[in-house]
């Protein structure tokens, strides 16, 4: 149904190189943390992402994150996305060929564990939800720091030159929602859109789960922005805890 981003993906996001920060694109380069001595896995993070785009079908909402880590996305191709969810929750090929240790991350288990909850008191199979869910990263590569192993944050010139890939997947889909998570991530997304956020993130998304209001972006798609999954953001308390609660709830509200 995707075609175009397959196409896009295949054109200009599995080869570029064009920024001058120190990135490692997952569909092209060694990932340091992951990856055999001198073999890159890159060609199994493409095969797993064209995957992943065949598998949606009237995609509802976009999950948005800043940029890949080192692992999930760094190791998997698929934003927000361990291995094993790739494998055991998307039912993707084995394209790793891993047989035990399947590379898991905490973000992908907020996430994926949501969507369960939501598939459990709906009665959707977790094809179905996966079908019309899309996680995303306001930018393509992995931020190295200098020592080439370490990540640090995307520079400002590397937000400006991605974020035409970012804007073009949107286009593409046609989401009804974007789920930003993190401060970030939703600078990513108001930075695309010419939106004016003013508040701190904590204080915008206490407000949003207690009026349910999303922010409008454009006729026919609204935004609602979230805390990041990290486990660091257990120091803000409930409202990470209550996180989990939160996206299934958003799922229930848009995945129709």
């Amino acid at each position: 149904m995707y075609e175009e981003l397959t196409k896009f993906y295949q054109d200009e996001i599995f080869t570029c190189s064009l920024c001058k920060q120190k990135l490692m694109n997952p569909y092209l380069h060694h990932n340091p943390k992951h990856d055999p001595p001198n073999h890159s896995l890159a060609a199994n993070r493409r095969k797993f992402q064209l995957d992943y785009i065949a598998s949606k079908t009237q995609v509802q909402i976009a999950v948005v994150g800043e940029a890949p880590g080192l692992d999930g996305c760094g190791y998997g191709g698929i934003a927000f996305t361990g291995e094993y969810n790739a494998v055991l929750d998307l039912g993707l090929p084995n394209y790793h060929g891993t047989q035990t240790g399947w590379q898991k991350e905490q973000s992908a288990n907020v996430l994926y564990g949501a969507i369960k909850t939501y598939c459990e008191e709906t009665g959707v199979t977790l094809a179905a939800a996966n079908s019309r869910l899309y996680f995303t990263n306001g930018i393509m590569c992995v931020p190295l720091g200098e020592n080439g192993r370490s990540i640090t944050s995307p520079a400002a010139n590397t937000l400006n030159q991605c974020r035409r890939n970012f804007r073009r997947q949107i286009d593409i889909l046609k989401p009804r929602l974007l789920v930003t998570l993190g401060a970030n991530a939703l600078k990513a997304v108001a930075d695309t859109y010419n939106l004016k956020i003013e508040d701190k993130l904590t204080t915008i998304v206490a407000n949003q789960r207690k009026n349910k209001e999303p922010l409008e972006v454009q006729t026919g798609l609204w935004l609602i922005p979230e805390i990041h999954p990290s486990p660091r953001n257990r120091v803000l308390g409930e409202l990470y805890t209550a996180l989990p609660l939160s996206l299934t709830e958003i799922f229930q509200e848009f995945l129709l």
